[in-house]
């Protein structure tokens, strides 16, 4: 999913949890970042995978799923889960941050599953690992689904 959409839900998805949490900047801040800037999770792959940088080329390879190998470290959906036993284990705030963390970082997963062409455990760390982050295991060609 393009940066533009990203920002078309995270950006509502922010003010609304700053809202609720009594205008909370630190809250806004974090529903931004997971909403919309985690992506930046495609640098390393880019960088590991080229040996340079180059802005323009790394969002050409991101889109075309031209990579090899993708760790996309921020894209787990394990980190939903754990917020939530932290949050409930702290108790308090914790809760709180539990909740905006899941809402604002499922506002970016959520967009990314609808729209990639991804395997439905493709989000999962566990599962790219097993796969040994081998991009043609996690994303497929439209026609590869049919025939598993």
């Amino acid at each position: 999913m393009k940066a533009s959409q990203h920002a078309i839900v995270a950006v509502p998805t922010s003010i609304s949890l700053w809202v609720l949490t009594g205008y909370n900047i630190w809250y806004l801040l974090m529903s931004l970042f997971l909403g919309f800037l985690i992506d930046v999770d495609h640098v390393w792959d880019y960088v590991r995978e080229e040996r340079k940088f180059d802005f323009k080329h790394m969002f050409i390879k991101s889109y075309t799923g031209d990579f090899k190998k993708l760790h996309i470290v921020f894209h787990c959906l394990e980190y939903v889960p754990i917020a939530w036993i932290i949050g409930l284990i702290i108790g308090g705030e914790a809760v709180t941050f539990a909740a905006v963390f899941t809402i604002a970082y499922l506002s970016h997963m959520i967009p990314d599953l609808l729209s990639n062409n991804v395997h439905p455990l493709g989000y999962f760390f566990i599962f790219r690992a097993m796969k040994k982050f081998e991009m043609r295991e996690i994303f497929h060609q439209e026609d590869t689904w049919a025939k598993k």
